[in-house]
């Protein structure tokens, strides 16, 4: 092997490499966009649990303030 085909072919590895490290870029950007999206997603669902968590607590608040009042209404002889 002569060292002009030994030259011939660390350019085209280079080549390839140059290539590769492209691709990669590209494909971390793309990760990148997604994660930004997927963020957006998390906050909006994050928000509509903090809705329902609250929905929920008003909700036990009522049924707790009801349930004694169920209790008392029932007579004696019902039971």
């Amino acid at each position: 092997m002569g060292i002009d085909s030994r030259l011939d072919r660390m350019e085209h590895d280079i080549a390839a490499l140059k290539t590769d490290v492209s691709g990669l870029k590209n494909d971390v950007g793309g990760l990148k966009q997604s994660m930004a999206e997927v963020k957006g997603v998390m906050s909006q669902i994050q928000q509509l649990m903090a809705r329902i968590d609250g929905r929920m607590d008003e909700q036990r608040a009522t049924i707790n303030a009801l349930i004694p009042t169920r209790i008392a209404a029932v007579p004696p002889a019902a039971e």
